[in-house]
């Protein structure tokens, strides 16, 4: 089967996210992943800003396995789960499982948030990045300017 996820962060997101890729890989040994943008919160209270990503990959463990995982990865970077107000709070880290589907290219046309779709969009029309590309993390403050993250030391003052 192949999945498609969003993975999140607005609480020290260039620390959570590129271990979090580094973790999932562990698991899902491919993952195939869209630039990093800064997303404005839906839904919550705060004034952290998020750092999305969606990313799919092939696998045959059941939906409710991976969510298990997820779940105790997200747990791993300091989010509590059992606190029943946790998705509107702060999050060091948010991965959310969209799919299954049983053909890959199903996966561009799954819903998902609108503010997501231009990550699905990118991700399904340009060649495939792989993780180690990933790791090298963009960061998308506007169409048009990217930062490259990871190469080199960077500063980022978040408006």
């Amino acid at each position: 089967m192949f999945y498609l996820c969003s993975l999140g962060s607005n609480i020290r997101p260039l620390e959570h996210l590129p271990a979090a890729l580094c973790q999932l890989s562990e698991r899902l040994h491919t993952l195939t992943i869209s630039s990093f943008v800064e997303t404005t919160p839906w839904d919550m209270q705060t004034e952290h800003k998020f750092v999305n990503a969606l990313g799919w990959f092939e696998s045959k463990q059941s939906p409710s396995q991976l969510k298990q995982f997820f779940n105790q990865l997200e747990a791993r970077h300091g989010r509590n789960r059992s606190d029943p107000l946790s998705s509107t709070k702060d999050r060091s880290l948010d991965i959310d499982l969209i799919g299954p589907v049983e053909q890959q290219a199903a996966l561009a046309y799954l819903e998902i948030d609108p503010f997501l779709h231009l990550l699905q969009q990118q991700l399904f029309a340009t060649p495939a990045k792989t993780l180690a590309d990933a790791l090298a993390i963009n960061l998308q403050l506007s169409p048009e300017r990217c930062l490259p993250l990871g190469e080199r030391p960077t500063t980022i003052h978040f408006n």
